[in-house]
C-alpha cells in the first residue's frame, strides 16, 4: 500500500472537527420568539470549541431572571453549533448541553 492509499483511507474514516462554531439561542422579541446566532453569521465564526463553549455558559449565565423567563428577555436555550446548525457536544462531558433550557409550545 502506498502512502497516499493509507492517507485516503484514513481520511475517510476520520472523525473531523467543524471548521467554525456559533452559538445558538433564542429570546422574546416583540411578541416572537426568535432563534439568532453568536457571532453574527455575516462575522467569522470562532475556531475554538472550548472558547465558544465559554462564551455560552457566560450568556447563560448572565440570565436576568431566575429561572431563567422568555418574558423577562433572557437567553434561552443556548447551544453551540457548527457551521452547519448542528448542535456540538460538550467538551467537558461528551454530552448535548443546552443552557437556560425552557420548551417552546408552537
Amino acid at each position: 500500500m502506498k502512502s497516499k492509499e493509507a492517507y485516503e483511507i484514513i481520511d475517510a474514516g476520520w472523525a473531523k472537527k467543524p471548521n467554525g462554531y456559533r452559538i445558538r439561542f433564542q429570546r422574546q422579541v416583540d411578541d416572537a420568539i426568535v432563534t439568532d446566532y453568536f457571532p453574527d453569521p455575516d462575522d467569522g465564526p470562532w475556531k475554538s470549541e472550548v472558547a465558544i463553549w465559554r462564551m455560552a455558559w457566560r450568556l447563560a449565565e448572565s440570565k436576568q431572571s431566575d429561572p431563567p423567563d422568555i418574558n423577562a428577555g433572557d437567553l434561552i436555550n443556548i447551544t453551540v453549533v457548527d457551521l452547519e446548525d448542528n448542535p456540538v457536544k460538550y467538551y467537558a462531558t461528551n454530552q448535548f448541553e443546552v443552557f437556560n433550557q425552557i420548551d417552546i409550545k408552537a
